[in-house]
């Protein structure tokens, strides 16, 4: 069992990493909105979204907080799916 001091460390260690992971999905999160606001200006109207092919980021804001089960798609997985056969 780890004492106060090792378990502060790993605390404040896992918290940097946070950090870092937090910009990196913010960044993500950017991209790929203004990707889906591009689309959506360039497709014509009459043409409707399927699953996933907007508002990609939420559903992976909520994978992150949700516990994991077997047999979940990952994003990619989603956003592969979603845009198939799309040019």
């Amino acid at each position: 069992m780890a004492d106060i001091a090792t378990n502060i460390a790993t605390i404040q260690a896992k918290a940097a990493e946070l950090d870092a992971l937090i910009v990196q999905v913010r960044a993500a999160k950017a991209a790929i909105e203004a990707a889906e606001a591009e689309i959506r200006r360039l497709r014509p109207a009459s043409e409707t979204s399927r699953a996933y092919q907007e508002r990609l980021t939420l559903v992976a804001l909520d994978q992150m907080v949700k516990p994991s089960i077997a047999g979940d798609k990952s994003i990619a997985e989603l956003a592969a799916a979603a845009w198939a056969g799309v040019a």
